[in-house]
């Protein structure tokens, strides 16, 4: 996902799961398919940093795209615990979050 429409509507009307790296919010898509999102605030630190924590989530996300169910809007919301976490261990926390509320087709 792209689009701050898109964003907004998953923040507004989404539910969220929380852990101490990142929140995961999700909502039902509009359309069949499974959208990403990835948003890393000023909070994190400065360019470097929070980029450097956007390609870890989104490369957690890519290795466990199968975990994620199809029909949904996700964002992951980075949080302060991000900046210390490997690529594996938010892989694993991705996959617990969403085996924890049931989005996990495996």
């Amino acid at each position: 996902m792209k689009r701050r429409q898109d964003f907004r509507r998953v923040y507004r009307h989404g539910k969220a799961l929380k852990c101490r790296a990142f929140v995961l919010c999700f909502r039902p898509a509009e359309k069949g398919a499974k959208r990403l999102g990835f948003s890393v605030s000023k909070k994190i630190g400065k360019a470097v940093e929070r980029n450097l924590v956007r390609r870890r989530l989104r490369e957690a996300c890519r290795q466990e795209l199968a975990a994620f169910a199809p029909g949904y809007d996700y964002v992951l919301i980075a949080r302060l615990g991000a900046k210390e976490e490997t690529v594996e261990s938010l892989r694993r926390r991705v996959v617990q979050l969403l085996r924890g509320a049931g989005l996990s087709p495996r």
